[in-house]
């Protein structure tokens, strides 16, 4: 029997023949990934029927650290969906540093802007953490938004909100010293108002230099004033001895 579904299994459907769990090293299949997927801001409101034909050149992939997905001026034919690992979209200096825009962690998408607009990929896009991706082909997702006009305007909607947001930080970024944006950053990874807290490092030194606009030299001297401010490494994350304080203290850097 042939398998009625598409490339990639959201649902599956009855006689197919695919082996469940097909994705590489993914724990959800079936109604569970469709779940995940939905929940992008990119598709939200959109119903299933609808994404099944936007996905319809969709395929899964598996990809090791350090692979390239693309690099600035390849054909945008296609976009990303992460499903695990960790992606890092990063920029190359005159000077040849890497300088990182976004690491896109799960469940997010990443490439659709410019699939849709420009054509071209305007900068790189590498694996940090061993990943599963969704690749969303550029024909079946251009053909549904043509036949169905107001998924393309809730699409448009998302990247809107995505880059006022990517405005707002590069903004921040550049008034904020170098120690209010390794603060603040780490303060965005806890929920505590206050009292002690050990957050984990979602990426590594480097790459966390790199995501907040500092070199890789200038983080230790950063670290080593924070540790003043009750700010304290410990192996793969950091201890805030006092949040409340940390947070009182960024406050008052930003008036």
């Amino acid at each position: 029997m042939t398998c009625p579904c598409r490339t990639l299994c959201l649902v599956p459907k009855p006689g197919c023949t695919r082996p469940p769990g097909s994705l590489p090293r993914h724990r959800a299949a079936g109604p569970a990934l469709a779940k995940q997927v939905m929940a992008l801001p990119l598709f939200d409101g959109l119903g299933h029927d609808v994404l099944e034909r936007l996905m319809g050149d969709a395929t899964a992939l598996a990809a090791e650290r350090r692979t390239m997905l693309f690099s600035a001026g390849a054909t945008a034919d296609c976009f990303y969906v992460v499903l695990e690992g960790q992606v890092k979209l990063f920029a190359l200096t005159p000077d040849g540093r890497e300088s990182i825009v976004e690491v896109f962690t799960p469940v997010t998408s990443f490439g659709e802007a410019a699939m849709l607009s420009m054509g071209t990929f305007p900068l790189n896009a590498e694996v940090i953490e061993d990943a599963t991706l969704i690749k969303v082909g550029r024909r079946a997702f251009i053909h549904t938004l043509r036949s169905d006009r107001s998924v393309g305007q809730r699409m448009l909607a998302s990247m809107c909100c995505w880059h006022q947001r990517l405005s707002s930080e590069i903004r921040q970024l550049k008034e904020m010293p170098p120690w209010q944006r390794v603060a603040e950053f780490l303060l965005a990874l806890t929920d505590a108002a206050d009292g002690a807290a050990l957050v984990a490092l979602p990426f590594n030194k480097e790459v966390l230099a790199s995501r907040v606009g500092i070199r890789r030299e200038s983080l230790s001297r950063v670290l080593a004033r924070l540790r003043e401010l009750g700010v304290r490494t410990e192996a793969n994350g950091v201890r805030i001895d006092d949040v409340g304080m940390l947070r009182r203290l960024c406050a008052e850097s930003g008036r």
